[in-house]
């Protein structure tokens, strides 16, 4: 029973509740005159918060809202009319602060559960499908403290630490996803001795809340550089590879992948990246991007442009060095500051703009900055030229962001209280 309560969803979205259950919700809850489809869909069109009212209205309502193949077409409905955006001002030393911005791009505060408030060096470091992933570093104490957490429905769940290292010597990079294959949230850890390569490599389920070690051979003398991206039930990240390049030269940077479902790593080349360009992976019509950014001295050093580069479907090669190709979209720019695209949501790069800072001004100084953007944090449409920015002053210009979107997936029996 246990496991069964900590499955996700069914592995298909739009799985309709059982019949019987639905005629029932129509006689007991006083609505004759709907059919058991209208009722289905009325329901899985309402948010979060109202669900879990009209769980009250009647036993045989809460039965269906709490049903995997209802939470499944919520949250199938969910992930396509109500995408958001999670992020999380980075200050030294400050709390958990998320905010929220909706498909209409209004921004709010996220009130955060004491359970995690509480932690001054909590993090999220991944999102899927209506869970958040959460790293607690604490001094002295290794591995991390993990929770899984869906703010939306008030619950909590903390990951049990994994014993096969102990070393405080020791990072470790997460990386958290969801796979539609094995019906599972995933969470992927690699350890590495601090500016060293990877030594270690961990899985967790969340269906039978454990961890297990994984082949990592393909890793060697590979070191993790970036934060994950997931698509299609594999999570990648970009890394470096120290005197091991496809070419036989010294470090090159690569892309790891790993599929949740098949528990194997590959290493991909990305399109040519050198030292001074920066790297940044996202999601573009549901294929794995990568965005360049880079100043250009042709320009203005202060000048940034943003090239992205798209994954094709087909790959030209297999085995662990799997050397797919990869297309360019576009450049844009150049844009009149430093920036740091951050990720692509709704046909937008979301990107922190840092203001231009000179020591002394210059005859000429003033009038060139008038045309710089102000630091915040930016929506660049990729369809056009428009940009949106929201204010620096309250949410600050260093964020870490993620898609996200309410769902009823539950994680466990604990709540967070006044969330």
């Amino acid at each position: 029973m246990e496991n069964e309560k900590r499955r996700a969803f069914p592995e298909s979205f739009g799985s309709p509740a059982p019949l019987s259950i639905m005629k029932l919700v129509e006689i007991d809850c006083g609505i004759p005159f709907l059919s058991e489809e209208i009722v289905f869909n009325i329901l899985k069109r309402l948010p979060v918060k109202s669900l879990i009212r009209f769980r009250s209205v009647c036993s045989l309502w809460k039965n269906l809202i709490n049903t995997p193949s209802f939470i499944s077409e919520h949250l199938g409905h969910s992930h396509l009319q109500n995408p958001s955006l999670v992020f999380q001002r980075n200050l030294v030393g400050d709390s958990l602060n998320l905010y929220l911005l909706d498909r209409d791009l209004h921004l709010r505060d996220v009130h955060n559960g004491p359970s995690i408030d509480s932690f001054r060096s909590a993090r999220i470091v991944g999102s899927s499908n209506g869970l958040l992933c959460v790293q607690i570093d604490l001094r002295g104490v290794f591995p991390p403290t993990i929770l899984l957490w869906n703010p939306a429905i008030r619950e909590v769940i903390q990951v049990p630490r994994s014993r096969t290292i102990n070393d405080f010597r020791f990072d470790c990079v997460l990386g958290f996803a969801f796979s539609p294959i094995v019906n599972d949230y995933m969470i992927v850890t690699t350890y590495a001795k601090t500016g060293d390569v990877v030594s270690g490599v961990e899985v967790y389920s969340l269906s039978t809340n454990s961890w297990k070690g994984v082949e990592f051979t393909p890793l060697e003398a590979i070191s993790f550089l970036s934060d994950c991206v997931c698509v299609n039930g594999s999570i990648f990240w970009v890394t470096v590879k120290r005197g091991l390049a496809f070419d036989g030269g010294d470090d090159a940077y690569f892309i790891v992948s790993f599929d949740l479902a098949m528990e194997e790593f590959k290493l991909i080349a990305p399109p040519p990246l050198s030292r001074n360009i920066g790297a940044k992976l996202a999601v573009y019509e549901d294929r794995l991007a990568i965005l360049y950014y880079y100043c250009s001295d042709a320009v203005d050093s202060r000048h940034t442009f943003i090239d992205l580069w798209v994954i094709c479907d087909e790959g030209i090669g297999g085995g662990c060095d799997a050397r797919l190709s990869w297309t360019k979209k576009f450049t844009r720019g150049p844009y009149p500051c430093y920036l740091h695209p951050l990720t692509i949501w709704r046909n937008r790069i979301v990107c922190d703009v840092f203001a231009i800072q000179t020591c002394e001004d210059e005859p000429g100084e003033e009038e060139k900055r008038s045309d710089e953007m102000k630091a915040g944090m930016y929506l660049f449409n990729l369809a056009s030229d428009d940009f949106v920015v929201f204010d620096s002053d309250r949410y600050g210009d260093n964020h870490d962001v993620f898609g996200y979107f309410e769902c009823l997936v539950p994680v466990s029996n604990i709540h967070i209280k006044n969330l």
